[in-house]
């Protein structure tokens, strides 16, 4: 028996020891067993070593990033914001199959974490081991930033952008996470941000006149083109300071350092490169009604004998409609191509992405390196596939189509984009040719000043007319440079660049992007010699013309037309060049504006009309009665029989194939209402278009 003296010591010593578990116990971690027992206490405490307490990382000093932020500061989000992203993640794997999409992006909900230390907090100096205070901070953002792994600081250019290689190494396998979730084109875009009030609609009087670029009247000068928009200093100097940090330092930064050579998320060092150099096809931007003239066109490229495939971008996951994704494109060789939701989300909460921002989107997406983009309203007349292999896209690389408007780019974007427009004219416009002195003999170009011609027709400007971009054909690899401006363009267009571009004229939106970046980026690009045709039809009702669609030729014939007259030939422009595009722009083929807008029946005589018969003879088929025919056959369930066949006969068509009524919600929620439309107006006028083949009126 123990003296009662080494007892007591024997307890204390126990004592001790559970004390001290119990204390380095609540620092472990929270997954940790408790011993149960006295025993296991002592056994445990005699053979574990001390714990050391958990590393944490530094609080980065004042003007240091963090290594790998999760994101870009975030705008206020909309509500339920992160309930939504959540949701979005939850459902990605609930009968969507897309490439885009990815279940890893943990990393891009979380809130921002912002690079400041805490009030009153002190704040070791890594430089010189010297503690300070917040406010004794030597060091200021916008002069130069700390790295502690970097030893002495480096001046920085403004706003905090470095103007020397970055300070650390690259994390290279986080920046090929970040190109393959497409996360990488979007981070530090907030950088260059213009901040600074809209310009859009800030006139100085009122918006720039909305003219054809035919006009004869109207003088488009240096100056009245400046002082169209109100656009104060303040906002002029961050424009230029924006622009040019991006075009000289960001668009590097992603080419040269983090390797990427096409835009979209392959990287020569994956096994599909080699198959994606090269590869080809069509574009278009679905979602909501959108898909159901998507539909439509796809129909049309198919029937045309077009081979290449066909991606339908969807913009978020609630415009997915698996039937039609999963079942009918394929039949097609179509397929959807849906936008990551979570990056969709994030997008719209950061730079409000939407409406025409989508087609950049769809650009960056694609699995295509040659794009022909289409907008959803615009139907190819023949197989447009030979553009591809032409050589016109092989020594451009970007081919685009001309619109009807005069261009009324400000000229300050020349300057913000550090374009230099010497004074010297290169081409007569017609206002020239109206106001010559003597009109069979001009002035010689040199004789022109910015004050008495049309400003855009000096060396270096954009062409007139403006771009139209319902078509474009583009290389993602040759154009990298083009489109990485195009996509800042569109960041940044509706309150900037979108005014600065057209001031108010007609089409203001994102169509003179892609031209301008290329112009910017100084790669090449290839606009259509001849110029579209209205088409429509004399209207009964006040017996004058009426435009309803846009038809744009083929650019290899007009250019050889254009050689050719270059060279003195007499040639017939008419008779040699295919309108290979019809833009339906008004009306576009929904089953609501067709009927209630009389587009297709006269509302008294009860007339039928043939909207496109002026093109009958240059695309040498039906256009009204083809686009119709996939029009009610897509829509109208009355346009079948009990067996499913067409009440008027028509070979290759049953409902089972062609009827998508109840295939995309955008027709379904209106059945009922269509099907009256189907008796009253469709039926009836696919079965005169057909009894009138023959005629072009």
């Amino acid at each position: 028996m123990l003296p009662r003296h080494r007892t007591r010591i024997l307890i204390i010593v126990l004592l001790c020891l559970v004390g001290y578990q119990l204390f380095t116990s609540s620092s472990s971690s929270s997954q940790r067993i408790v011993p149960s027992n006295l025993h296991d206490i002592i056994e445990d405490s005699l053979a574990e070593p001390i714990r050391q307490p958990p590393q944490r990382h530094k609080r980065p000093v004042p003007g240091q990033r963090l290594e790998n932020p999760p994101d870009e500061i975030i705008p206020e989000a909309e509500p339920n914001g992160d309930q939504l992203e959540e949701e979005l993640i939850k459902d990605t794997s609930k009968g969507i199959n897309n490439e885009g999409l990815k279940n890893s992006n943990e990393d891009h909900i979380k809130p921002p974490i912002k690079d400041t230390p805490a009030k009153d907090k002190p704040i070791k100096d890594e430089a010189d081991g010297k503690i300070i205070t917040p406010d004794e901070k030597p060091l200021q953002p916008e002069d130069k930033q700390v790295s502690p792994d970097s030893g002495p600081s480096k001046p920085v250019g403004k706003q905090g952008v470095s103007n020397e290689q970055p300070l650390k190494p690259i994390d290279f396998a986080d920046v090929k996470f970040k190109i393959k979730d497409f996360t990488i084109f979007f981070d530090k875009m907030e950088d260059y941000a213009i901040n600074q009030p809209s310009i859009k609609n800030k006139y100085k009087t009122v918006k720039a006149a909305e003219k054809f670029a035919t006009h004869k009247d109207h003088l488009f000068s240096k100056e009245y083109l400046e002082n169209v928009l109100d656009i104060p200093e303040e906002t002029y100097n961050a424009l230029k300071d924006s622009h040019h940090r991006y075009v000289h330092n960001r668009i590097p930064q992603l080419i040269d350092e983090y390797g990427i050579k096409t835009f979209g998320n392959i990287l020569p060092t994956d096994p599909e490169w080699e198959s994606y150099q090269g590869s080809s096809g069509y574009v278009i931007v679905g979602g909501g009604q959108y898909s159901w003239l998507s539909y439509l066109v796809i129909k049309q490229l198919r029937k045309t004998g077009a081979k290449l495939p066909i991606e339908l971008f969807i913009p978020t996951k609630s415009d997915f409609e698996a039937d039609f994704c999963e079942k009918v494109l394929p039949k097609l060789n179509a397929r959807c191509n849906v936008f990551d939701p979570v990056l969709s989300s994030q997008l719209k909460r950061r730079f409000s992405l939407g409406g025409f921002q989508y087609k950049m989107l769809a650009l960056l997406s694609s699995k295509f390196e040659n794009v022909l983009y289409l907008d959803s309203d615009n139907f190819p007349t023949k197989n447009v596939d030979y553009l591809f292999t032409s050589k016109l896209f092989a020594d451009h690389r970007l081919m685009l189509w001309p619109d009807a408007w005069a261009r009324t780019t400000n000229p300050k974007y020349y300057e913000i984009a550090e374009i230099k427009v010497p004074e010297n004219k290169l081409r007569y416009s017609n206002y020239d040719k109206e106001n010559a002195p003597d009109k069979n003999n001009l002035p010689p170009l040199s004789s022109y000043t910015f004050k008495n011609s049309w400003f855009h027709d000096f060396e270096n400007t954009l062409p007139d007319p403006t771009s139209e971009t319902g078509m474009l054909l583009i290389n993602k690899s040759t154009h990298l440079k083009t489109l990485l401006l195009c996509l800042y363009y569109n960041v940044y267009g509706p309150h900037f660049y979108y005014p600065l571009f057209t001031q108010g004229s007609a089409g203001e939106g994102d169509k003179e992007t892609f031209i301008a970046a290329a112009h910017a980026m100084k790669q090449p690009w290839y606009q259509t010699k001849k110029p579209f045709k209205w088409t429509g039809y004399v209207s009964q009702l006040d017996n004058k013309f009426t435009s309803k669609a846009l038809g744009h030729y083929d650019p290899i014939q007009a250019e050889e037309i254009s050689i050719a007259k270059d060279q003195g030939k007499d040639v017939e422009e008419e008779d040699k060049v295919d309108i290979i595009f019809m833009h339906l722009s008004y009306p576009k083929f929904y089953p609501d504006w067709l009927a209630n807008n009389h587009d297709l029946i006269y509302e008294k005589s009860e007339d039928h009309i043939r909207m496109y018969g002026q093109i009958k003879e240059n695309v040498g088929y039906d256009f009204d009665l083809r686009v119709l025919q996939f029009f009610t056959e897509g829509l109208c369930e009355n346009y079948y029989d009990e067996n499913g066949k067409p009440v008027d006969g028509e070979a290759g068509v049953s409902k089972k194939e062609n009827y998508m009524g109840d295939k995309l919600l955008y027709l379904l929620k209106d059945q009922q209402v269509n099907e009256e439309r189907c008796r009253d107006i469709f039926i009836p006028h696919l079965k005169w278009l057909k009894e009138t083949a023959g005629k072009s009126r």
